[in-house]
């Protein structure tokens, strides 16, 4: 199983926009069978903070949700309506997330 925890910080009142941009992944990811949760949850003290939580079967089926056309459609709007990714906790058998892309 592979689970990881997060936030998602969008630039100043661009979160509204981010979920919205997140909504077909949100969709299409709970349809695939190794995907046990996925979440994005606002966060109430921070109006430009949103909690990342999901899981999946195994490393290689979260793999295979990175390489979809969904996952590729967020990652495009990310850069625009996203300024900081803080990937805080994965469970895994191989931890290592790399994002260039906020640092």
């Amino acid at each position: 199983m592979k689970c990881i925890i997060g936030f998602f910080i969008t630039k100043p009142g661009k979160r509204e926009e981010y979920l919205e941009a997140a909504r077909d992944h949100l969709e299409k990811s709970r349809l695939d069978p190794d995907c046990l949760y996925i979440e994005l949850v606002p966060m109430p003290d921070h109006p430009d903070k949103i909690l990342l939580a999901e899981a999946f079967t195994s490393e290689e089926a979260h793999r295979r949700h990175e390489d979809t056309d969904h996952m590729r459609a967020l990652w495009a709007v990310g850069p625009i309506l996203l300024s900081n990714v803080v990937i805080d906790n994965v469970i895994s058998a191989s931890v290592q997330h790399i994002d260039e892309r906020f640092e």
